[in-house]
């Protein structure tokens, strides 16, 4: 009975205003039906009469972008997961706009975020705040993939390894933000939740999906690291803290196929480039002929510094980068069985303690 009462709504409040199920719930409407508690056909779709709740939204999965991490960082760990604690559940109507920055609000010991490595100029740092970029990174790949129109996304300075190349965003309090805004004719809810230690998944939930989207990208250049850095220490463990990893530049391409017409097109994006992160280096002393922080060292001065280890310039080479790389890359695989077991035990526990930053210690 509900479904043909929802084909016959379908049909005909559109009729009063083509944009009614954009901004008004099919389920909200049969529930005042059910009251004899008649809705106007006519709606102002500002002011809908029986708007979205998120519950509503989130009938299939448009789209979802899985990523690891290290969950043995607690300080990083904690500011990924209250990043996702605080977007977890927000919806966006047709035309409206997610920010990263206004959500998550600013990276502060004060509002229980905790220092963590994040990337500077400068190499590797600590920063309050650090990891919630892979939040945000796996939320991007993820509306990428739904279809969505990212207004705003800035790659990281240097790769990172936890995410496929180009599907990374970093992010800044006041500087660079994720903005990403609902194009489709529907709302759209974002999901985020670790899926068990190590695992962090975003969906992009919809009443209905409306695009079916695959993504590539194309190695254009890769480039050794030339700059090395050195810590001084009295008794150096490891030569290597950090590899140099290479710059690469990427070129990307989505293909899209509009799931209610059919149509497809491939779209070009704008090229990402990385730069080239530097070799950190333990020593008692730097090495004669150098300096504390140097660039533009030959590729062999390097492999000298690296004599008598495991490491070498080409071992820094990120190993899931595939310079011949032109397929498709699949969606993410989440297994059945820990995807019920995400439901049961992590999204209540987002909801219940969002923004709060209770639910890492909750989950454990």
């Amino acid at each position: 009975m509900q479904i043909w009462i929802s084909a016959l709504l379908m049909m005909s409040l559109p009729v009063g205003d083509p944009a009614y199920f954009s901004y008004n719930s099919p389920q909200c409407v049969l529930d005042h039906l059910s009251r004899f508690d008649p809705l106007p056909l006519m709606v102002v779709t500002e002011f809908p009469s029986c708007p979205w709740s998120s519950d509503d939204a989130s009938l299939v999965e448009a789209a979802r972008h899985m990523s690891e991490f290290s969950w043995w960082n607690y300080a990083r760990t904690r500011n990924l997961e209250m990043a996702a604690s605080r977007i977890d559940g927000t919806m966006l109507l047709p035309g409206e706009k997610f920010s990263f920055n206004e959500i998550v609000g600013e990276r502060t010991l004060e509002t229980g975020f905790k220092e963590a490595k994040v990337i500077d100029s400068h190499g590797y740092t600590k920063g309050v705040g650090g990891g919630i970029c892979q939040t945000a990174s796996t939320i991007h790949a993820a509306a990428l993939r739904a279809g969505l129109e990212i207004v705003r996304r800035y790659p990281h300075r240097y790769r990172v390894k936890y995410m496929p190349p180009g599907l990374d965003a970093t992010v800044d309090w006041g500087k660079k933000d994720l903005v990403i805004r609902n194009n489709t004719a529907f709302p759209v809810v974002f999901e985020i939740g670790r899926m068990k230690k190590g695992e962090l998944l975003a969906r992009i939930m919809a009443p209905k999906g409306s695009w079916r989207v695959r993504y590539k990208y194309e190695v254009l250049e890769e480039v050794p690291s030339d700059r090395v850095q050195f810590l001084e220490l009295e008794e150096p463990k490891d030569l290597v803290k950090y590899y140099g990893r290479p710059a690469v530049r990427i070129a990307k391409t989505l293909h899209r196929i509009n799931r209610r017409t059919g149509d497809k097109e491939d779209v070009k994006m704008r090229d990402d480039e990385y730069k080239g992160s530097p070799w950190t280096l333990r020593v008692e002393q730097i090495p004669e002929g150098f300096s504390r922080d140097q660039d533009g060292v030959k590729l062999s001065r390097i492999n000298r510094l690296l004599k008598g280890t495991a490491y070498t310039v080409e071992s820094a080479r990120f190993s899931d980068i595939d310079r011949d790389q032109k397929q498709w890359l699949p969606r993410s695989y989440v297994n059945k069985r820990k995807f019920a077991k995400y439901y049961r035990r992590y999204s209540e526990l987002f909801r219940q303690y969002k923004g709060s930053g209770e639910a890492v210690a909750k989950a454990e």
